[in-house]
């Protein structure tokens, strides 16, 4: 049976369950149609080679529905940047191999197709008007259409390391474009409020390793795949704008509208 509690997120915790094992439980308000999609990629994912915990079975328990994994004994790689903020770099290239290597599988159609979900988060984006999401649209519809594997939602968080690295997460898997899903990855990890009342020295030391971070991931990633800045960057404003529909704090989403509003005024 379940034993305690060992970490929770936005839309699940994690308890202890057998031994090697562990339940992701989610929150009642979260879809069971999201987490038989989040079972469905990481059972495709896994069976790929790519390095994820093995995911068990689906279960429900307390009315709520959960996904019973491997348990993965190690800390996070935004956890190991904090603790270690020198080796900064060489977690920033591993990120972006980690990334360009799963982008080189193929995404079933049927986990999803990034625009598609794209142009209906956008349509549904909050503080945006008709007349700025009109053009954001025009501009996904000119990207071009991919068929890869994609994350959704890849940062340092969402990466374990016990010795070897372990992506894990994959509610958001999808097919589409990897140029997509990378400048998602630089959106998250250059932006981001800070909690109200942060000191100068958090504001400081926070901004110089999302730069460090930021930097050091795209250079290392745009080397592997061969894919230009401008290819990734081009991605950037409907990526952010459907980043509105999602539970982040309001800080946050008035960031991402500042950058979109910057972002439209110079095209």
């Amino acid at each position: 049976m379940t034993g305690k509690r060992i970490g929770e997120g936005r839309t699940a915790e994690v308890r202890e369950y057998a031994t090697g094992k562990i339940l992701k439980l989610y929150r009642a308000d979260i879809p069971a149609e999201y987490v038989e999609h989040e079972y469905e990629v990481s059972k495709y994912v896994h069976k790929q080679g790519i390095q994820t915990p093995q995911p068990v079975e689906l279960v429900t328990l307390e009315e709520r529905k959960g996904i019973i994994f491997q348990q993965i004994h190690g800390s996070s790689m935004l956890r190991l940047i904090g603790e270690k903020p020198w080796r900064l770099g060489g977690y920033a290239r591993q990120l972006a191999s980690l990334h360009h290597d799963l982008h080189k599988l193929q995404g079933p159609e049927a986990f999803g197709k990034q625009k598609e979900s794209l142009r209906s988060s956008i349509i549904a984006a909050p503080m945006l008007t008709l007349e700025e999401k009109t053009p954001v649209l025009e501009r996904l519809e000119q990207l071009p259409e991919g068929d890869r594997l994609l994350h959704g939602d890849f940062h340092p968080d969402n990466v374990l390391i016990d010795g070897q690295a372990w992506t894990i997460d994959w509610m958001t898997g999808m097919s589409g474009n990897p140029a997509g899903d990378a400048a998602r990855s630089v959106m998250m990890f250059s932006m981001g409020a800070l909690p109200p009342g942060a000191s100068l020295a958090t504001r400081l030391v926070t901004g110089f390793i999302r730069q460090r971070l930021t930097k050091g991931y795209i250079r290392e990633y745009l080397r592997l795949s061969g894919l230009s800045y401008a290819e990734v960057n081009a991605w950037v404003l409907p990526v952010a704008s459907a980043r509105l529909t999602e539970g982040i704090p309001l800080a946050e989403k008035e960031q991402l509208v500042r950058e979109i509003r910057r972002r439209l005024r110079s095209k």
